[in-house]
């Protein structure tokens, strides 16, 4: 516990902190903890400051900057706390864009890229308010360092400070074990780097990362600079709690070709003939993926997002990483275009005010209601209602949507996957036209995994259709009698997606001793005649049997590339829901 006194100095700095920046910043409070109990229980465990960005509020833990002889320094760490809300990473999207940008430069390591977020925000904060608004920043790191574990990373970062400030060598390195000349160096290009991109610090972050990875690679010297940095690392975790991040979906430059390396830029010669190309980080193997492989993968994609926030739920990212992807090709949201109708059913009284129309006066139930004619008081008029007539009005069909969930398929939540995006194209399509969906995964003899019911909630629908089963070899036919065994009362698409073993799953014989070809004609004369089977197959292949599906009225489909599934499911939802 520390005194009320600790508390009130805390206090009596968050007004002047705030003017540090501006006179019109306006934070809540910060959560001051007395206890290291209190901070743990507000989430706040090696550091003794942390932010929030879920709820905007600084945390800080009063006990351990005791501990850690920093109250003097009072202004100066609340200033920075600060800085984190109203510079960098300042929102949920910047933190998780600037994490994604140091994950791409840290290939390997990407479980350090909190921890380098964090350390390249913390210089750009310290020399904003160390260089510019005049705070002794300097001063927190000399008493800090009484206390540090050295490591070559935090020798790194003292030393850029040095550099950046112009202060004397050694005077923020009272532990020299880890110096070298190469350190200085890179010091001094990470002090021109943090400079060069105070105004557009997303840009700079994969270069930062860039250099730091030869001093992370090594094991021992990554855990080492972990425990460095474990008593200052005050944003590493600020997008805890805060939910899906969109616009993360789209590959981006260094994602692809790894992140150009600032020390191969200070070595160029403006265009020497004897210059060396920029050296790159490693590169990533993954390339693009989906339309114009232009996406990074899910696996990628749910791993980074989990990074940025532990407590998201696997399948709510993985529904919108092929919703953010499926946006593009949905149909517009229907307008409902209304026919003007006459008021012609008298639907009782209500009282005429001095704003409505004299016309509107029913002048025989006013004097019925009081022999004293006051306006707006007893004056009535008569209220009309719309009649409808019997013209026939029309609506979406529902859609019941089977994949083919076989060994053959990959897990849409690693790999990504041209079904599923198809799926959802079609289902989100039919969603926002005012229909309902039913899923089906299949992959049989085996396993499936089915909607209870037609549904009109996206997670439900999505949550089934970005699933994984993995097993036997085609969509099994019999599932479509769960759903059409007897007459629908509502009209409903049929689309299959499956491949040729759809033709060895219908000549097979069932434990029921049901014959599947004779499902597959009851669920779709049940559904209301209306089917499709996209089928990732060969047009010549099985004639006699698609010219029995066809006469039983189903539509067959193919294509030879899976990406070909974009534009049917794109032609799909245009024909049948754009209104």
């Amino acid at each position: 516990m520390v005194a009320k006194q600790e508390i009130e100095i805390l206090k009596n700095a968050w007004p002047k902190a705030q003017k540090v920046w501006s006179d019109f910043v306006r934070l809540r409070e910060p959560v001051w903890c007395d206890s290291k109990i209190s901070a743990k229980q507000e989430g706040l465990t090696d550091s003794f400051a942390m932010i929030r960005l879920t709820d905007h509020r600084i945390v800080i833990d009063a006990t351990k900057m005791k501990e850690n002889k920093l109250m003097d320094y009072s202004l100066q760490i609340l200033a920075h706390e600060i800085g984190h809300h109203i510079y960098t990473p300042g929102n949920l999207k910047d933190n998780a864009t600037v994490q994604a940008k140091f994950r791409w430069s840290l290939v390997g390591l990407e479980e350090m890229a909190p921890m380098v977020a964090n350390i390249y925000e913390d210089l750009l904060i310290n020399d904003r308010l160390q260089r510019l608004k005049g705070l002794d920043m300097a001063g927190v790191y000399k008493t800090l360092n009484q206390g540090i574990d050295f490591s070559k990373v935090w020798t790194l970062y003292m030393r850029t400070y040095e550099h950046l400030w112009r202060l004397k060598k050694f005077e923020l390195i009272p532990d020299t074990r880890y110096w070298t000349d190469e350190i200085d160096a890179d010091a001094s290009i990470m002090a021109s780097l943090i400079r060069s991109y105070s105004k557009n610090w997303l840009e700079g972050a994969s270069r930062f990362g860039a250099m730091m990875y030869s001093y992370l690679i090594e094991e021992k010297e990554a855990k080492q600079a972990q425990r460095s940095f474990r008593l200052t690392l005050d944003a590493d975790k600020a997008g805890t709690g805060g939910g899906v991040i969109t616009g993360l979906v789209e590959v981006d430059d260094d994602y692809l070709n790894g992140a150009i390396d600032p020390r191969s830029e200070a070595i160029g010669d403006d265009g020497a003939k004897d210059s060396k190309p920029p050296v790159l980080s490693v590169k990533n193997k993954e390339g693009g993926a989906g339309p114009e492989q232009r996406y990074i993968q899910p696996g990628v994609y749910m791993d980074m997002l989990q990074q940025v926030n532990p407590d998201l739920d696997k399948q709510e990212v993985l529904n919108n990483y092929y919703k953010e992807i499926a946006l593009p090709y949905l149909i517009d949201f229907p307008m409902e275009i209304k026919e003007k109708r006459s008021k012609n059913l008298p639907e009782g009284l209500d009282v005429w005010d001095i704003g409505d129309s004299a016309d509107e006066i029913d002048w025989i139930q006013s004097a019925i209601y009081s022999p004293h004619i006051i306006p707006g008081v007893s004056t009535l008029k008569r209220v009309y209602g719309y009649s409808d007539d019997d013209e026939e009005t029309e609506a979406p069909l529902d859609v019941y949507i089977g994949i083919d969930c076989s060994g053959s398929m990959g897990n849409p939540a690693v790999r990504f996957s041209w079904p599923v995006l198809a799926a959802t194209i079609v289902a989100l399509s039919a969603l926002r036209s005012g229909a309902k969906v039913f899923g089906c995964l299949s992959g049989e003899p085996g396993s499936y995994l089915q909607s209870e019911r037609y549904e009109t909630a996206e997670r439900e629908v999505l949550s089934v259709l970005t699933s994984y089963l993995g097993t036997g070899y085609a969509y099994g036919v019999a599932r479509l009698k769960d759903v059409f065994e007897q007459k629908k009362k509502d009209q409903s698409h049929i689309i299959i997606v499956s491949d040729d073993d759809i033709f060895s799953m219908l000549d097979a014989k069932t434990d029921n001793g049901d014959n599947n070809w004779e499902t597959i004609e009851m669920a779709l004369k049940n559904a209301g005649g209306i089917g499709t089977l996209v089928l990732h197959s060969n047009s010549n292949w099985h004639q006699q049997e698609v010219k029995r599906l066809e006469a039983m009225g189903w539509h067959v489909y193919y294509v030879t590339n899976e990406s070909q599934l974009l534009e049917f499911a794109t032609e799909f939802s245009k024909v049948n829901y754009e209104q």
